[in-house]
C-alpha cells in the first residue's frame, strides 16, 4: 500500500493552455452569434443555421488530410485566419455575402475541432492534464460573452459576428505562439526540429525524454488505416464504436447546443425581456468557469459524469414541460431556468467527460479513424439536432420542442444506462 496519495497530473505549459482555451472560446462564440442571429430573424434563420452546420461538418472532413500533409501549425493558422475573415464578412456585409462569411466561419470551426485536439495531444507531455476537456468546457463562456455584448447593441447581429472575429484573432495569436507538432516533424524525418520544438515548450530535460515518446507516436501515426466493415467484426472494435455512438447521443440528444442557441429566441417569445437573457448569459459564463475548475481537478469518473449529466438533462427537460402547465411569469421563468439546466448538464458534465481520451479497445492502427469519426460524427449530430430543433420551433412552436426534448432526454438516459455499463464492463 502506498502511504502517499497520488499526485495530480501537472498542468500543460501556459501557451498551450491558452491555445486550448482560445479554441473553446471561439467555438462558443460562434454558437453565441448563431443565437443572436436566430433570435433576430426567427423565420429567416434556417438558411444561416444550415450553412454553418453543413460547413462545420465539411470542415472536420477537410482539415484532417490538410493537417496530415501540410502540418498542424499551418492548418491551425489557416483555420484561424479563415474564421476571422468569415466572421468579418458576416459582420460587415448583408445578404448572400453575409451567408458566405458565416459558412467560412463554420468551415473554420470544423477545422478547429480536428486541429486543436491534435495540437493539444502532440505538444503535451505524458502525464499532463488533458486540454480538450478544458477547451470544450469554456464554450458556454464564449457564447455568453457574445450575447451580453451584442444584445444591447444597436446592431446586434453585426456586433455578434464582430466578437466572433475577435475570438478568431485571439485564437490566431495563440496558434502563432506554438511550434509545429513534433510528431508531424518526426514523420517528415526532421527529428532535430522536433526536439527543438519540445525544448522551446517544455525545457531541455523534459524534451530529452519526450522525444522518444514522440518517435513512438510518429511510428503509430504512420501505420494508421481506415476503419473497414471487416474491422467491425472484431468484438472490441465494435464495442468501442457503439460506445462512441452512445456518447454522441448523450451529448446531443437532450438538445445539446440547441438549448443554448435557441435560448434568446425562446426568451423573446416568452416576453420576459432582456433581464432574463442577461441572467441566462451570465449563468452560462459561470457554468463554463465551474466546468473548467472541475475538469482541471477531476479527470477520472468519466462514466459517472456522463450518467449524471444525462440524469440532470432529464430533470431539466421535465421542468421544461412543467413550465408549460404553470403558465404566466412563473412558467416562463421555469422554462428559462430549465434551458439553463440543459446547458449545464452538457457543458459541465457530459461534454468535457467525452473529450481527451482514446478508447483502449481501439487497435493502435485505428486511432486516427476513431478521432476522425468522433469529430465528424459529433459535428454532424450537433448540426442535425440544431437544424431539427429550429425547424420544430418555427413550424410547430416551442411547446412541441419542449416535449421533444423531454422524450429525447429520456431516450438518452435509458440508452446510456443500458449500453455504457455493458460496453465499458462497468
Amino acid at each position: 500500500m502506498n502511504p502517499h496519495p497520488p499526485r495530480s497530473a501537472p498542468p500543460a505549459p501556459v501557451r498551450l493552455r491558452l491555445y486550448a482555451w482560445a479554441a473553446g472560446l471561439f467555438l462558443g462564440a460562434l454558437e453565441g452569434a448563431l443565437a443572436v442571429a436566430v433570435a433576430g430573424a426567427r423565420d429567416d434563420a434556417l438558411p444561416l443555421v444550415c450553412v454553418v452546420g453543413v460547413a462545420m461538418v465539411l470542415g472536420t472532413v477537410a482539415a484532417r488530410p490538410l493537417a496530415r500533409h501540410a502540418g498542424r501549425r499551418p492548418t491551425g493558422l489557416a483555420t484561424a485566419l479563415l474564421a476571422a475573415i468569415g466572421a468579418g464578412l458576416a459582420a460587415g456585409l448583408d445578404g448572400l455575402s453575409s451567408l458566405v462569411g458565416a459558412g467560412l466561419a463554420g468551415l473554420a470551426a470544423g477545422g478547429v475541432l480536428v486541429v486543436a485536439p491534435l495540437v493539444c495531444h502532440e505538444l503535451s507531455l505524458r502525464g499532463h492534464k488533458r486540454l480538450m476537456p478544458q477547451a470544450m468546457a469554456l464554450g458556454p463562456a464564449g457564447a455568453g460573452v457574445v450575447v451580453l455584448l451584442a444584445w444591447w447593441s444597436p446592431a446586434r447581429v453585426t456586433t455578434a459576428w464582430a466578437v466572433v472575429a475577435v475570438a478568431a484573432l485571439i485564437y490566431l495569436v495563440c496558434a502563432l505562439r506554438l511550434p509545429e507538432s513534433p510528431v508531424w516533424l518526426v514523420r517528415q524525418d526532421r527529428d532535430v526540429e522536433a526536439f527543438e520544438a519540445l525544448r522551446r515548450l517544455h525545457g531541455t530535460l523534459e524534451a530529452s525524454v519526450a522525444i522518444d515518446w514522440t518517435r513512438l507516436d510518429a511510428e503509430m501515426m504512420a501505420e494508421q488505416q481506415a476503419l473497414t466493415p471487416a474491422e467491425l467484426r472484431v468484438p472490441e472494435v465494435r464495442a468501442a464504436v457503439l460506445t462512441g455512438a452512445v456518447l454522441i447521443l448523450a451529448q446531443e440528444a437532450p438538445l445539446g447546443a440547441a438549448a443554448l442557441v435557441l435560448a434568446p429566441l425562446i426568451v423573446a417569445e416568452l416576453g420576459l425581456g432582456s433581464l432574463a437573457l442577461a441572467v441566462s448569459a451570465v449563468t452560462w459564463v459561470g457554468l463554463a468557469l465551474l466546468a473548467l475548475a472541475l475538469v482541471t481537478r477531476v479527470e477520472q469518473l468519466r462514466f459517472l459524469r456522463v450518467v449524471l449529466g444525462a440524469v440532470v438533462a432529464v430533470l431539466g427537460a421535465t421542468f421544461l414541460v412543467a413550465g408549460l402547465t404553470l403558465g404566466g411569469g412563473a412558467g416562463a421563468w421555469t422554462i428559462v431556468v430549465s434551458l439553463t439546466v440543459l446547458v449545464a448538464s452538457q457543458s459541465v458534465l457530459v461534454l468535457p467527460a467525452c473529450q481527451g481520451a482514446i478508447d483502449p479497445r481501439i487497435p493502435p492502427w485505428l486511432v486516427e479513424a476513431q478521432r476522425r469519426a468522433s469529430a465528424t460524427g459529433g459535428a454532424l449530430a450537433r448540426a442535425g439536432v440544431l437544424i431539427a430543433a429550429l425547424l420544430v420551433v418555427v413550424r410547430l412552436g416551442a411547446p412541441v420542442l419542449y416535449w421533444a426534448a423531454f422524450a429525447l432526454s429520456l431516450v438518452s438516459v435509458v440508452v446510456v444506462l443500458l449500453r455504457l455499463p455493458r460496453e465499458l464492463k462497468v
